[in-house]
């Protein structure tokens, strides 16, 4: 079996969706169960970048044309608009013969639009994203529909993400989650420049307004003025950084140069976890949570604002310190909670969690969507 996997978002950028196709990748090639190595290739843009994260291209990495950053709805993404993505996509299709195509967020605008007008076979799509009813989305539902109708089979991470869909067209649907490499996190040890005695915050995630950072910033400041051994490690980058570093200056002296601003982290963030005593998950609105897999399988209790999404994201988040309204006051006394000493039970509860969602277990449900696909044809 040959498969290509598209999408607008992968490295050097960093998200939930880069990491979901890597792993994929990685399981589909070299499977864990025995089965069949599948042959894959990732169809991804061009990307503008600084610094390279995540894992170098290879001659299975595929990119057909330049895309565009763009913000709306409190995040960021790609979009790839340049007409030389469709001649470039047919040459792809025509040299490497795909068996399927796995398109994740096919509603994307870009790759994903130029493959549902020009890929021949079995479409799998993947939806990942949840977002609110919004009046102007009724607008969008044609396409919405266009789309799902294309998909051969569908996957969602979530039933929330499958949900946020539903809203605007019919289809049928396999709720099949997010993975987490459960071994790496478990490893992780402790970085010598954070181990100094003091009490390690971690949050990690794009600096957005989607992500709640200011938020967290601000529970930290309600918390450090009553205890001057905590520390905040903000791992990520994007728009909101120069904004957040501001709001940290305008904290107390004291407290301010107890956030520590580390950008973007990729092959560092095992290590991260395990030097934090908990994980303050600041998501305004979620359709599964990666991060909250990470922080539990790295054995770490979880301070998270009641974000939309919560209710159809997934029993993991049942191990949550759930703040009670989202407002600093209240997110502080849900990282209070989750700063409590980890028991043994605790750990191995959290990490119990995380293994139900380890790749070795998601990849081999995702295959059989594929044979699912191709019977179909």
């Amino acid at each position: 079996m040959k498969v290509g996997l598209l999408c607008e978002n992968y490295f050097p950028t960093l998200g939930g969706e880069q990491e979901h196709i890597l792993h994929l990748r990685r399981l589909l090639e070299s499977p864990a169960d025995g089965s069949t190595p599948v042959d894959v290739r990732i169809i991804v843009p061009h990307v503008a970048f600084t610094t390279w994260h995540g894992p170098a291209d290879d001659g299975f990495i595929l990119r057909p044309a330049r895309s565009w950053r763009i913000h709306g709805e409190g995040s960021e993404s790609q979009v790839t608009l340049s007409p030389a993505a469709l001649p470039a996509l047919l040459r792809i299709f025509s040299r490497e013969r795909f068996d399927l195509l796995h398109i994740h967020a096919p509603c994307d605008v870009g790759l994903p639009t130029w493959a549902l007008w020009t890929f021949k076979g079995p479409i799998v799509g993947t939806l990942h994203s949840y977002f609110p009813p919004h009046d102007a989305r009724r607008h969008l539902a044609p396409w919405y529909r266009y789309v799902m109708g294309r998909m051969t089979r569908v996957i969602a991470v979530s039933g929330a993400a499958r949900d946020t869909m539903a809203r605007y067209a019919r289809f049928d649907s396999t709720i099949i989650p997010n993975g987490v490499d459960c071994r790496a996190f478990a490893v992780g040890r402790p970085m010598a420049r954070f181990a100094d005695g003091m009490t390690n915050i971690l949050s990690v995630g794009r600096l957005e307004h989607r992500n709640g950072v200011e938020l967290v910033i601000d529970a930290f400041g309600v918390l450090a003025r009553r205890r001057a051994d905590l520390r905040l490690l903000l791992v990520g980058d994007g728009p909101l950084r120069p904004e957040c570093e501001a709001r940290a200056r305008r904290l107390p002296g004291h407290v301010a140069s107890r956030i520590v601003f580390l950008g973007a982290v990729w092959e560092d963030r095992p290590d991260l976890y395990a030097s934090a005593a908990c994980f303050a998950l600041g998501a305004r609105r979620t359709s599964f949570s990666i991060l909250l897999l990470e922080a539990l399988a790295a054995g770490l209790r979880v301070a998270a604002l009641p974000a939309a999404g919560i209710a159809r994201a997934g029993d993991h988040w049942s191990l949550v310190e759930m703040a009670s309204a989202e407002s600093p006051e209240a997110y502080a006394e849900a990282i209070a909670r989750a700063l409590e000493p980890a028991t043994p039970t605790d750990r191995e509860h959290a990490r119990a969690m995380a293994a139900r969602y380890d790749w070795s277990k998601i990849v081999p449900r995702i295959r059989r969507i594929y044979d699912a696909a191709l019977a179909v044809g």
